[in-house]
């Protein structure tokens, strides 16, 4: 191929190397009367199927019964070849080769390719370098296999031919943006809106008496769980008689301040909060329960990341205890804990 070159805008500019797509097709080459062809067409000659098109050129398959070379005496092999029909107007058009790529199968009697009979060529160019229109397998089958194969049936096969047009490579230059676009930052503005608790109708305390402001329409966008108790008929939150919202207190008994300031964070953030490596393990298994209660698919598969990245010898006696009791709680985490006792036993 070619090299292209191109000038970019001084201010500044991307270039993309697209390829294009690559077009594919087949024909099916139908033998009927292959002792009468073998004996009739002499070596060197070829009987020809109709012309079919793929990505836009026009294709045949070049049947030689009793092979491509002229000079053999006592031909043993069928040769198939497939050969572009339109080159010269081809190689006019942009000056340059249809590069395609094909693969001839022998078909079975319910039309499927045999895998034994199948192959596959590299990518080759029509016309050749040195003219040759064609390519092909010159010794796509033997007569004696072909005479004693299932696949000849009343002295007749099937051939088929699959071929894909490369695409061809297109250099495309964008300039830059006059303006330079920030990356996303909802998740920093959700964050100061937990911390400031600007606006805040729930709060949450949790076992040792720490209280949380949270805003109900965050937990209820992210948790359906949170939807469903903060929002449904049935829940225990209901917009006051006023038609005002209510804050309310609702305790959380079942987890410590850490974890929920830490189910809190990832909610508003979805990210897990800064914490020290030690902590990481007991943490992770903490979160793992509260996603699995609130359904917060996201964060229970960060954790299980976590304690999968930590399943090795790095783990205390403590925190491998307490993970390899989780199989029994959540079926799911088998193949954590195998990993775990893999890389670490502790008796």
């Amino acid at each position: 191929m070619g090299s292209r070159s191109c000038v970019a805008e001084a201010n500044g500019s991307t270039s993309t190397i697209v390829a294009a797509a690559k077009p594919t097709g087949h024909h099916i080459l139908k033998i009927d009367g292959y002792s009468r062809t073998k004996a009739m067409v002499a070596a060197g000659d070829s009987i020809d199927s109709c012309r079919f098109h793929v990505g836009d050129h026009a294709w045949r398959i070049r049947y030689y019964p009793n092979g491509t070379d002229r000079s053999n005496q006592n031909p043993d092999a069928i040769s198939v070849m497939l050969e572009l029909q339109d080159a010269t107007a081809a190689a006019g058009r942009n000056g340059a080769a249809v590069k395609a790529q094909f693969v001839f199968s022998l078909l079975d009697e319910d039309g499927e390719p045999v895998p034994s009979r199948t192959y596959r060529s590299s990518v080759h160019s029509f016309p050749s370098s040195d003219g040759f229109k064609n390519w092909g397998f010159l010794r796509f089958i033997t007569h004696g296999d072909l005479d004693k194969s299932e696949h000849l049936v009343n002295d007749g096969f099937a051939v088929r031919c699959d071929v894909t047009v490369m695409g061809g490579i297109e250099l495309r230059v964008e300039p830059a943006s006059l303006l330079a676009v920030p990356e996303p930052d909802l998740h920093r503005h959700l964050g100061r809106l937990l911390s400031t608790g600007d606006g805040a109708d729930v709060t949450f305390r949790v076992a040792g008496g720490e209280a949380f402001a949270a805003h109900r329409c965050v937990l209820a966008a992210r948790s359906p769980v949170f939807r469903a108790e903060l929002y449904s008929r049935g829940g225990f939150l209901r917009p006051a008689a006023t038609g005002r919202p209510e804050t309310r207190v609702v305790d959380v008994d079942d987890m410590d301040a850490g974890a929920f300031r830490a189910l809190l964070h990832f909610v508003y953030t979805d990210t897990l909060p800064e914490m020290a490596s030690a902590d990481v393990p007991g943490m992770a298994r903490q979160l793992i329960t509260a996603a699995d209660r609130y359904k917060v698919e996201r964060l229970k598969l960060v954790c299980e990341d976590k304690l999968s990245r930590r399943a090795d010898a790095s783990m205390t006696p403590t925190d491998s205890a307490a993970t390899c009791d989780m199989p029994q709680r959540y079926p799911w985490f088998k193949g954590i804990f195998l990993k775990l006792v893999a890389g670490c036993l502790f008796f």
